[in-house]
Protein backbone atom coordinates (compact mmCIF):
# COMPACT_ATOMS: atom_id res chain seq x y z
CA UNK A 1 0.00 0.00 0.00
CA UNK A 2 1.24 3.50 -0.92
CA UNK A 3 1.74 6.13 1.62
CA UNK A 4 -1.65 7.87 0.65
CA UNK A 5 -3.33 4.78 0.54
CA UNK A 6 -2.06 4.55 4.36
CA UNK A 7 -3.06 7.86 5.10
CA UNK A 8 -6.55 7.39 3.15
CA UNK A 9 -7.13 4.18 5.65
CA UNK A 10 -6.08 6.12 8.72
CA UNK A 11 -8.47 9.12 8.43
CA UNK A 12 -11.45 6.36 7.61
CA UNK A 13 -10.14 4.64 11.45
CA UNK A 14 -10.31 7.82 13.28
CA UNK A 15 -13.07 9.25 11.53
CA UNK A 16 -15.92 8.44 13.56
CA UNK A 17 -13.82 9.64 16.99
CA UNK A 18 -14.01 13.40 15.93
CA UNK A 19 -17.40 14.67 16.56
CA UNK A 20 -18.59 17.45 14.24
CA UNK A 21 -21.92 19.13 13.43
CA UNK A 22 -23.15 19.06 10.29
CA UNK A 23 -22.57 23.06 9.67
CA UNK A 24 -19.01 22.48 11.58
CA UNK A 25 -18.16 20.01 8.81
CA UNK A 26 -19.48 22.03 6.06
CA UNK A 27 -17.49 24.46 7.11
CA UNK A 28 -14.21 22.77 6.99
CA UNK A 29 -14.70 21.39 3.38
CA UNK A 30 -15.36 25.19 2.35
CA UNK A 31 -12.36 26.23 3.96
CA UNK A 32 -10.30 22.88 2.33
CA UNK A 33 -12.03 24.01 -1.03
CA UNK A 34 -11.17 27.60 -0.74
CA UNK A 35 -7.10 26.64 0.66
CA UNK A 36 -6.30 23.80 -2.12
CA UNK A 37 -7.96 25.46 -5.21
CA UNK A 38 -7.21 28.83 -4.80
CA UNK A 39 -4.74 29.97 -1.73
CA UNK A 40 -2.22 27.42 -2.07
CA UNK A 41 -0.79 28.40 -5.68
CA UNK A 42 -0.46 31.99 -4.01
CA UNK A 43 0.72 31.43 -1.20
CA UNK A 44 3.74 29.52 -2.39
CA UNK A 45 4.48 32.12 -5.22
CA UNK A 46 4.15 34.73 -2.17
CA UNK A 47 8.11 34.93 -2.23
CA UNK A 48 8.24 36.53 -5.67
CA UNK A 49 8.35 40.20 -5.65
CA UNK A 50 7.37 40.59 -9.55
CA UNK A 51 4.69 38.36 -8.91
CA UNK A 52 3.22 40.36 -6.47
CA UNK A 53 0.87 42.67 -8.11
CA UNK A 54 -0.49 40.30 -10.89
CA UNK A 55 -0.96 37.59 -8.25
CA UNK A 56 -3.23 39.90 -6.36
CA UNK A 57 -5.73 40.75 -8.54
CA UNK A 58 -5.42 37.39 -10.10
CA UNK A 59 -6.01 36.06 -6.10
CA UNK A 60 -10.04 38.23 -6.21
CA UNK A 61 -10.66 37.02 -9.70
CA UNK A 62 -10.17 33.45 -8.83
CA UNK A 63 -11.48 33.58 -5.49
CA UNK A 64 -14.98 34.67 -6.77
CA UNK A 65 -14.89 32.49 -10.34
CA UNK A 66 -13.86 29.09 -8.27
CA UNK A 67 -15.66 29.76 -4.65
CA UNK A 68 -19.14 30.10 -3.07
CA UNK A 69 -20.49 33.47 -2.39
CA UNK A 70 -20.13 33.22 1.51
CA UNK A 71 -16.03 32.66 1.25
CA UNK A 72 -15.61 34.81 -1.71
CA UNK A 73 -16.72 38.07 -0.57
CA UNK A 74 -14.29 37.29 3.15
CA UNK A 75 -11.26 36.62 0.93
CA UNK A 76 -12.05 39.59 -0.90
CA UNK A 77 -12.58 41.80 1.42
CA UNK A 78 -9.86 40.70 3.67
CA UNK A 79 -7.21 41.03 0.44
CA UNK A 80 -7.89 44.49 -0.03
CA UNK A 81 -6.56 45.66 2.72
CA UNK A 82 -3.51 43.88 1.21
CA UNK A 83 -2.75 45.36 -2.36
CA UNK A 84 0.60 47.17 -1.33
CA UNK A 85 2.17 45.84 -4.31
CA UNK A 86 -0.50 47.98 -6.81
CA UNK A 87 0.02 51.13 -5.16
CA UNK A 88 2.27 53.66 -7.07
CA UNK A 89 5.13 53.28 -5.21
CA UNK A 90 5.67 49.43 -5.58
CA UNK A 91 3.87 49.05 -9.23
CA UNK A 92 7.13 49.37 -10.79
CA UNK A 93 8.16 46.02 -9.49
CA UNK A 94 5.64 44.20 -12.06
CA UNK A 95 7.58 45.52 -14.43
CA UNK A 96 10.40 42.72 -13.99
CA UNK A 97 7.42 39.85 -14.05
CA UNK A 98 7.88 37.30 -17.22
CA UNK A 99 4.12 36.79 -17.75
CA UNK A 100 3.51 39.97 -18.67
CA UNK A 101 3.01 40.87 -22.73
CA UNK A 102 5.25 43.16 -24.07
CA UNK A 103 2.10 45.42 -25.16
CA UNK A 104 1.20 45.26 -21.01
CA UNK A 105 5.00 46.34 -20.04
CA UNK A 106 4.76 49.09 -22.56
CA UNK A 107 1.43 50.46 -21.38
CA UNK A 108 3.33 50.46 -17.57
CA UNK A 109 5.68 52.35 -19.05
CA UNK A 110 3.16 55.01 -20.45
CA UNK A 111 1.55 55.13 -17.02
CA UNK A 112 4.72 55.74 -15.22
CA UNK A 113 4.79 59.22 -17.50
CA UNK A 114 1.33 60.12 -15.43
CA UNK A 115 1.12 62.56 -12.72
CA UNK A 116 1.06 61.18 -9.51
CA UNK A 117 -1.59 61.24 -6.78
CA UNK A 118 -1.46 63.45 -4.00
CA UNK A 119 -2.41 61.54 -1.40
CA UNK A 120 0.39 58.56 -2.04
CA UNK A 121 -2.33 56.04 -0.82
CA UNK A 122 -0.42 53.01 0.19
CA UNK A 123 -2.84 50.81 -1.35
CA UNK A 124 -5.55 51.30 -4.36
CA UNK A 125 -8.77 52.44 -3.48
CA UNK A 126 -11.93 49.86 -2.66
CA UNK A 127 -13.37 51.46 -5.69
CA UNK A 128 -10.15 52.19 -8.40
CA UNK A 129 -11.77 50.34 -11.19
CA UNK A 130 -8.86 48.69 -12.40
CA UNK A 131 -8.84 46.22 -10.26
CA UNK A 132 -11.24 44.23 -11.65
CA UNK A 133 -10.09 45.31 -15.33
CA UNK A 134 -6.42 44.33 -14.57
CA UNK A 135 -5.35 46.95 -16.14
CA UNK A 136 -1.77 47.67 -14.43
CA UNK A 137 -0.42 50.14 -16.66
CA UNK A 138 -3.93 52.64 -14.54
CA UNK A 139 -2.37 52.04 -11.32
CA UNK A 140 1.39 53.73 -12.40
CA UNK A 141 2.08 57.26 -12.23
CA UNK A 142 5.55 58.91 -12.18
CA UNK A 143 5.83 57.66 -8.73
CA UNK A 144 6.24 54.13 -9.83
CA UNK A 145 10.07 55.11 -11.02
CA UNK A 146 11.11 55.39 -7.58
CA UNK A 147 11.36 51.28 -6.92
CA UNK A 148 13.13 51.28 -10.24
CA UNK A 149 15.91 53.64 -9.65
CA UNK A 150 16.23 52.78 -5.81
CA UNK A 151 16.93 49.07 -7.48
CA UNK A 152 19.69 50.91 -9.47
CA UNK A 153 21.50 52.52 -6.80
CA UNK A 154 19.55 55.96 -7.54
CA UNK A 155 20.45 55.59 -11.12
CA UNK A 156 18.07 55.99 -14.11
CA UNK A 157 15.96 53.10 -15.43
CA UNK A 158 17.12 53.86 -19.14
CA UNK A 159 15.69 50.55 -20.15
CA UNK A 160 12.08 51.65 -20.36
CA UNK A 161 13.39 53.87 -23.14
CA UNK A 162 13.60 50.58 -24.82
CA UNK A 163 11.26 48.14 -26.80
CA UNK A 164 10.25 45.47 -23.77
CA UNK A 165 11.33 42.94 -26.41
CA UNK A 166 14.73 43.70 -25.92
CA UNK A 167 14.65 44.14 -22.35
CA UNK A 168 15.79 41.18 -21.40
CA UNK A 169 19.00 41.43 -23.48
CA UNK A 170 19.31 44.89 -21.59
CA UNK A 171 22.69 45.36 -19.38
CA UNK A 172 20.58 47.75 -17.12
CA UNK A 173 17.52 45.89 -17.16
CA UNK A 174 19.21 42.80 -16.21
CA UNK A 175 20.68 44.77 -13.27
CA UNK A 176 17.44 45.89 -11.93
CA UNK A 177 15.75 42.71 -12.15
CA UNK A 178 18.74 40.58 -10.40
CA UNK A 179 17.95 43.25 -7.57
CA UNK A 180 14.15 42.90 -7.58
CA UNK A 181 14.77 38.98 -7.71
CA UNK A 182 16.25 39.25 -4.44
CA UNK A 183 13.89 41.42 -2.34
CA UNK A 184 12.04 40.23 0.47
CA UNK A 185 8.47 40.82 0.37
CA UNK A 186 7.00 38.36 3.07
CA UNK A 187 5.70 39.58 6.14
CA UNK A 188 8.28 37.09 7.66
CA UNK A 189 10.97 40.04 8.14
CA UNK A 190 8.92 42.26 9.44
CA UNK A 191 7.21 40.14 12.19
CA UNK A 192 11.22 38.76 13.38
CA UNK A 193 11.97 42.90 13.13
CA UNK A 194 9.49 43.70 15.50
CA UNK A 195 9.93 40.74 17.86
CA UNK A 196 13.76 41.81 18.03
CA UNK A 197 12.75 45.45 18.85
CA UNK A 198 11.10 44.41 21.61
CA UNK A 199 13.25 41.84 23.17
CA UNK A 200 15.59 44.69 22.81
CA UNK A 201 13.97 47.15 24.66
CA UNK A 202 12.11 44.66 27.19
CA UNK A 203 10.26 46.83 29.90
CA UNK A 204 12.07 50.10 29.17
CA UNK A 205 9.29 51.64 28.20
CA UNK A 206 5.98 51.35 26.65
CA UNK A 207 5.34 54.78 25.48
CA UNK A 208 5.72 54.93 21.05
CA UNK A 209 7.30 58.19 21.29
CA UNK A 210 9.94 57.06 23.22
CA UNK A 211 10.45 53.75 21.45
CA UNK A 212 10.81 55.56 18.17
CA UNK A 213 13.42 57.77 19.78
CA UNK A 214 15.55 54.66 21.55
CA UNK A 215 14.78 53.01 18.01
CA UNK A 216 16.58 56.27 16.37
CA UNK A 217 19.18 56.47 18.94
CA UNK A 218 20.66 53.08 17.97
CA UNK A 219 20.36 53.75 14.61
CA UNK A 220 22.47 56.93 15.24
CA UNK A 221 24.83 54.64 17.23
CA UNK A 222 25.26 52.07 14.67
CA UNK A 223 26.13 54.49 11.99
CA UNK A 224 28.82 56.81 13.86
CA UNK A 225 30.40 52.96 15.39
CA UNK A 226 29.85 50.45 12.47
CA UNK A 227 32.03 48.14 14.56
CA UNK A 228 31.45 47.64 17.84
CA UNK A 229 34.44 46.77 19.72
CA UNK A 230 36.37 48.08 22.60
CA UNK A 231 38.97 49.73 20.47
CA UNK A 232 36.68 51.36 17.93
CA UNK A 233 34.25 52.80 21.20
CA UNK A 234 37.35 54.25 22.88
CA UNK A 235 38.00 55.79 19.52
CA UNK A 236 34.92 57.63 19.17
CA UNK A 237 34.44 58.66 23.09
CA UNK A 238 38.16 60.35 22.39
CA UNK A 239 37.46 62.41 19.34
Amino acid sequence: MDGQGHLRREDRLFHDQLEMSKRELAGIRRVAFFVTMVYAKYWNEAMIPSYAAKNDLDFITDVKRICDDGVASVAERAMRRHLWYLSENLIGLAIFDDRHQPEQEAEMVEGMKRPSTTKNPRRPSRRHQSISTGRFSAFCSVRSMQVLKSLLGGQQPTFLELSPETWNTDSCFKCAKKQADVLKVTNDLAERGIALIQRFLGNRTKDKRQTQFLLKLSRLHTKAVPKNTKAKLKEKVLE
